[in-house]
């Protein structure tokens, strides 16, 4: 009865799609996890619902590096906020605010790792509690990022009021309108360079400066946003888009000139996502049948993801896919026979 309960509440609430590169990439990743955060778990950021809330911040679950990174790029994007109006902050100011930010990330995820283990009746604690040595050596590592952003040729300019030219801080989480649904697609930053608008995404983490053919079409979504604007030009010719990423070398500066063939890629990615997305909603039905939806691609994968405590692929994902394969062929078995 309770299950039935929270499936009602959890479709409650109408879905549709919303394509963003991390969505995009879970979905060819992990179908499940994808179906699990953003259709049963939609809205769950703000909904007062419990189930949704309760599946959006299970899948919001990250490693202490990944919270670190997160904290990293929230720590820069309020500090170049806060620089874009004229407010000079030491490194002494933003190292406080990551350490703030790095322990709210940290309590608020015991803190649900706890109503978590309470829920299964699990006698062992899901997450490991951070001593203070490690929290303090996070923190540190965090500064360092921070430190070096202070030290780049263009972010330290800006962290430093010192740039002079036209500049802003975006907020990512607008969406944008595209032919085929709504995209976070927007920028961290645009710069008005001497020859073109420079859009730029900044990421904490990244393996090398360059991005793989996938993030390539991910980034040139930028210039769809920058088409829907009606302040800037309508050319894709006028724009340059620009990664500055975070490696074991410190923050390096990718950037190209756009052109019509980029925009047009960007387009068709973002159609095809959303139509898998729609896909995937359509053959879980609307009481979600998660047995319907794959698994991940990577044993992998399923250690870095919240839901590992309540997926059957969490702790021996060949042989959930072994499981899943026979219930499905069992159900082709009794249409047969049916019919």
């Amino acid at each position: 009865m309770e299950e039935d309960s929270e499936r009602t509440a959890i479709n409650r609430t109408p879905w549709s799609p919303i394509w963003s590169s991390s969505r995009s990439r879970w979905m060819q990743s992990c179908p499940r996890r994808f179906i699990m955060q953003y259709v049963a778990g939609h809205g769950g950021r703000i909904s007062t619902e419990r189930p949704q809330r309760w599946l959006w911040r299970q899948g919001r679950w990250a490693s202490p590096r990944e919270l670190l990174q997160r904290s990293v790029r929230d720590t820069l994007r309020k500090w170049l906020s806060e620089a874009h109006l004229s407010v000079h902050w030491t490194p002494e100011v933003a190292r406080k605010e990551l350490q703030d930010c790095f322990l709210r990330s940290i309590d608020s995820q015991q803190s649900e790792m706890r109503r978590m283990q309470k829920k299964l009746r699990r006698p062992v604690a899901l997450f490991k509690q951070l001593s203070q040595q490690s929290i303090e050596k996070n923190i540190e590592k965090g500064n360092l990022m921070l430190r070096r952003a202070y030290s780049h040729p263009l972010l330290g300019e800006l962290l430093k009021c010192s740039f002079q030219g036209e500049w802003q801080p975006l907020d990512p989480f607008i969406t944008t309108h595209t032919d085929a649904g709504p995209a976070y697609l927007s920028p961290d930053l645009i710069i008005k360079g001497p020859r073109r608008w420079v859009l730029i995404r900044i990421s904490a983490a990244s393996w090398r400066a360059m991005p793989d053919d996938a993030g390539m079409v991910e980034l040139s979504g930028m210039i769809h946003w920058a088409m829907q604007e009606n302040t800037l030009p309508d050319s894709p010719k006028e724009y340059e888009i620009a990664r500055i990423s975070h490696t074991d070398k410190g923050w390096q500066t990718w950037r190209r000139p756009a052109d019509k063939q980029m925009l047009e890629e960007a387009r068709r990615l973002i159609s095809h996502d959303l139509k898998e997305a729609r896909y995937l909603a359509n053959r879980a039905g609307p009481m979600l049948n998660l047995e319907r939806i794959p698994l991940a691609d990577k044993a992998w994968r399923c250690r870095s993801c919240g839901y590992r405590f309540t997926c059957p692929g969490g702790s021996n994902l060949q042989r959930a896919k072994m499981q899943q394969s026979a219930s499905e062929r069992n159900m082709l078995d009794l249409a047969s026979s049916i019919s």
